[in-house]
């Protein structure tokens, strides 16, 4: 870990704990300076996968155990800016009304875009964060499926290959478990065409547990949907 890495994380801690310590800090004026610091930090470039490994990740899926090294460089510091991101969105001073002119959609898809990181300590502050988002932001919940759902398709029908998949199905178990009945056609659909789809790609075992909860979810709530998944049996 090099030097300039553990000075960002000092000065991000010092942060924090005064966040921490002092009222009202997320106002009005200052949520466009903590926004562009959290954005200039972690969506930043990342370094692909060599091409074979890249090759072998679409022909078999990614290797758990692979992924337990895969580690990233800058973590130290990233993980206070995740900290000092999950400590704005679960400030109850912060209104969504006015955050959302931060949090908003081109925040949500590169936030979605993460969850392919190697890293599974990212991954998971990535889910946490992403389910408060949608917890707190009610008018943006229907753009956050909007954006997982692409993501499952361009993982289905291009790719094969995603490291955060398990991670966005957690989310989308509890987001399931919410949805009131009668259930929408919107969330038939989404059944239907992106979460169904998952069993057919070749590292479906990498998120099948997450998979089967999700549509477990939806059989309970909906009994008349089991002849649907009984299909792909």
């Amino acid at each position: 870990i090099n030097a300039e890495y553990m000075g960002k994380r000092g000065m991000l801690v010092d942060l924090v704990e005064f966040i921490n310590a002092t009222r009202s800090v997320f106002n009005e004026a200052n949520m466009p300076v903590v926004m562009e610091m959290v954005s200039a930090n972690i969506f930043r470039p990342r370094v692909p996968p060599a091409e074979s490994r890249q090759a072998d990740r679409k022909d078999v899926g990614a290797d758990p155990d692979e992924d337990d090294m895969m580690q990233e460089p800058s973590w130290p510091h990233l993980q206070v800016v995740y900290e000092l991101m999950l400590r704005f969105v679960t400030c109850a001073e912060v209104e969504p009304r006015t955050a959302k002119k931060y949090v908003d959609n081109s925040f949500i898809v590169k936030l979605v875009d993460l969850f392919d990181s190697e890293d599974a300590r990212e991954r998971d502050y990535l889910k946490t964060l992403l389910h408060r988002i949608y917890g707190k932001f009610m008018a943006m919940r229907a753009f956050v499926r909007k954006t997982i759902n692409n993501a499952f398709y361009l993982f289905i029908y291009e790719t094969e290959s995603h490291r955060g998949i398990a991670e966005l199905l957690e989310i989308l178990g509890s987001i399931i478990n919410g949805f009131a009945l009668p259930l929408k056609e919107e969330h038939k659909s989404f059944l239907e065409h992106s979460l169904l789809p998952l069993h057919k790609v070749k590292c479906l075992s990498q998120y099948h547990p997450q998979l089967v909860y999700c549509i477990t979810q939806y059989v309970e709530k909906d009994p008349t949907l089991a002849p649907m998944y009984s299909a792909l049996i």
